[in-house]
């Protein structure tokens, strides 16, 4: 976990009114062991929604508290209290930890840390914010070393293995852009070398809005994933 100081670097830059979101958690002490990762967040969160940055600190460590929120933000635009994605990102969470019997513990976030309600409205975004919301997941990757990532989007998967080749961390591939995600989702799990020779393994995944509440299609993936706690 990262340090209260930390925390506030990421999330709160003077004089912006939007707060960055760089992960959420079940808890405080989340292991942060699998590491879900999308584009950016989707629902940006002002300032104002929050009595003070410490209280949005604690929605963001407690996935819970956090999924209400995003139901009181949702309602308040009159939309449903939660998107598929969300609803399906949740089930597919909650499955992964409880299968694992302890083993699991999920961060969700992305490799830009900044929010719009679109990805493609970041190219839109101050650069300097977008920096920002690169690097921070930079160094959560640092801090958390997760065992496993799941990639959510093609965008995604290739940001992360040209983030992986800049720090020398070996992905065992090269990105290719003209693959088409379902034959990465149907490819080998890519792997890589954190500093200290841990090994790192990605999955490529398609988008949790066709999970729904079962998410049948994605048992093999669980599967995969829970695997790589076996060894």
């Amino acid at each position: 976990m990262q340090t209260n100081e930390q925390l506030h670097t990421w999330i709160e830059v003077p004089s912006h009114d939007i707060y960055f979101r760089p992960f959420v958690s079940k808890s405080p002490d989340s292991k942060g062991n699998v590491f879900i990762v999308g584009i950016n967040p989707a629902t940006p969160i002002s300032k104002d929604a929050f009595s003070s940055v410490e209280d949005y600190i604690q929605i963001l460590c407690n996935r819970e508290r956090f999924i209400e929120q995003i139901k009181t933000i949702r309602l308040s635009q009159g939309k449903s209290p939660l998107s598929r994605t969300r609803v399906g990102l949740n089930q597919f969470v909650n499955d992964l930890e409880e299968k694992s019997i302890g083993k699991i513990d999920v961060i969700e976030t992305n490799m830009n840390a900044y929010p719009t309600r679109r990805a493609k409205e970041l190219r839109q975004v101050d650069p300097d914010l977008t920096r920002h919301g690169r690097q921070i997941f930079r160094e959560l990757l640092v801090a958390y070393q997760p065992k496993a990532i799941i990639v959510h989007s093609k965008q995604a998967l290739g940001e992360l293995l040209a983030l992986l080749e800049t720090e020398k961390l070996n992905p065992s591939v090269t990105f290719n852009p003209k693959v088409r995600l379902v034959d990465w989702i149907a490819a080998d799990p890519i792997t890589f070398t954190y500093e200290d020779g841990t090994i790192g393994t990605i999955f490529c995944s398609k988008h949790f809005m066709y999970h729904g509440h079962v998410g049948h299609s994605f048992q093999p993936l669980k599967e995969q994933v829970l695997a790589v706690f076996e060894q």
